[in-house]
């Protein structure tokens, strides 16, 4: 992206380069430097884009296509997003800081989702319930209304489509409230939408402050669903919003996840995936497993191999694809860096990569990754989201021990389990208190297929999978009385 460029407001089919909150800006958290301005919504202009998802729901053609020939349209915005992939995965680094690769593998992930639900809206079965003789009684599955998506800044392609995906595979109409950190691609997607067919309202984009424009959509009486990902201070407000309104929400919150490695292991392939799981996008992913439960027999060698590992590390601009990333601003930089202070006050902290010397990224957020021994899990900096590359590294004794630390959380988002034993595997992960529970792994690549959410702080709901249809459905019961006589 070597020029700046303007994101506007689009609402039905008007696109608004102008907005009654002004101008926003987004910088490249490498270099500093300005990426894009865009349009601010107020009031006047959530008003309208409300107005244009009730008029495309209530009215519109979309709810009278048959599914298969909605699927088909949800697939052309998968193969759409193909075609554009180096654009936006290009786009995407610039305005986010994250390596090459993994905005290559968003927007992937992305044209999976559409794939995934495409395929998917022509098969929303309701059931058939037997009442006895001389009745019939079945149930049908409705589209919610106007769901509403607030989007986070760590992954803003993929989360557009990983919610508005199955929004619109079950009829639903859609308002996209991205992050006013990462406005860039979110703009791309409608032009994608646009360009495959979707008819007109049926999604639109809301850029602005989010205590201003995304807290006016959530009390919007015109909304029917929220969908939220992340923080859960701000996820608290989101609730108290729509509670004004008694709305159903989605919430995926934050995380503290748990990896737990036994002794038995294979470390050459374990420790790779436990660094992929702190490290990723500079830890700044909500699902990140940020505390290590290590059997104490292995404790100070796998010590040494993480430490070796992140000291090994590259840090540059993402667009160059480094090993990892800066942080997504200089202001999230100041809060990371008061947990190191805090990790060398709970533990000792072993960082890692040097920071970059080229004087273009002299500004840029960048953060050394780091781990921290010596602290039990009772401490701030094993229990507290920091949304940075730290790792706290625990020991354990027993199985139990480490499903105890690992449960002693607030949060409950996913854990992931490292052993070659099957039945230690199973029977750990059964007794782990989280929405999803990888064995030596942590994470599956394009993995659409199967639902994620959390306990406890880590929200409510499931996103992906099939079971996320749920959330932008209704069910309606039909009984019928027909006797003979």
């Amino acid at each position: 992206m070597t020029d700046r460029a303007f994101i506007p407001i689009v609402v039905g089919n008007k696109v608004l380069n102008e907005g009654s909150d002004g101008v926003g800006q987004s910088f490249d958290p490498a270099t500093g430097l300005l990426v894009a301005e865009f349009a601010r919504a107020g009031a006047i202009e959530v008003d309208m884009a409300v107005a244009a998802a009730r008029e495309a729901f209530d009215n519109g053609p979309w709810r009278r296509m048959r599914p298969f020939e909605r699927g088909r349209i949800l697939h052309r915005i998968g193969e759409l997003m193909l075609q554009r992939r180096d654009e936006i995965a290009r786009k995407e680094s610039i305005d986010s800081g994250k390596p090459l690769r993994d905005s290559y593998w968003e927007v992937d992930c992305s044209a999976r989702f559409f794939e995934f639900y495409g395929g998917a809206a022509d098969k929303l079965h309701g059931s058939s319930i037997p009442l006895g003789p001389d009745w019939s009684d079945w149930t049908v599955k409705e589209a919610i209304g106007v769901s509403l998506h607030i989007i986070p800044w760590n992954y803003p392609f993929q989360l557009i489509a990983r919610g508005v995906a199955p929004a619109l595979a079950a009829g639903c109409a859609v308002i996209i409230k991205p992050s006013a950190d990462t406005p860039v691609t979110a703009y791309e997607f409608m032009k994608i939408c646009q360009e495959a067919g979707l008819p007109e309202g049926l999604v639109n984009l809301v850029n602005g402050r989010g205590s201003v424009a995304g807290d006016l959509l959530a009390r919007h009486k015109g909304v029917d669903q929220i969908t939220f990902t992340g923080s859960v201070p701000t996820g608290e407000r989101v609730l108290v919003a729509a509670a004004s309104h008694a709305i159903p929400c989605n919430m995926e919150l934050g995380g503290k996840s748990p990896q737990i490695l036994f002794a038995d292991a294979d470390l050459d392939k374990s420790l790779p995936i436990v660094a992929g799981g702190f490290l990723t996008h500079c830890g700044q992913v909500c699902n990140a497993g940020t505390r290590l439960f290590v059997e104490r027999l292995i404790h100070d060698r796998v010590v040494d191999k993480l430490h070796s590992r992140i000291s090994a590390m590259t840090l540059g601009a993402g667009i160059d694809d480094p090993d990892m990333g800066p942080l997504i601003s200089r202001a999230h930089k100041g809060d990371v860096e008061r947990y190191y202070d805090i990790a060398r006050k709970d533990g000792e902290l072993l960082l890692g990569a040097d920071l970059p010397k080229s004087a273009s990224l002299a500004d840029g957020a960048f953060v050394r990754p780091g781990l921290v021994v010596g602290a039990n899990n009772s401490t701030q900096i094993a229990r507290e989201e920091i949304f940075g590359p730290i790792l706290t590294v625990i020991p354990f004794d027993t199985a139990e021990e480490a499903v105890a630390g690992a449960n002693d959380s607030p949060f409950g988002l996913v854990a992931g389990v490292h052993t070659t034993n099957i039945n230690k595997a199973l029977g750990v992960g059964e007794k782990l208190r989280v929405g999803q529970v990888w064995i030596n792994s942590f994470g599956a690549g394009l993995d659409v297929e199967f639902p994620f959410g959390g306990f406890k702080l880590s929200g409510f709901g499931r996103e992906k999978g099939l079971e996320a249809l749920s959330a932008y459905q209704q069910v309606k019961n039909f009984a019928i009385h027909h006797p003979l006589g």
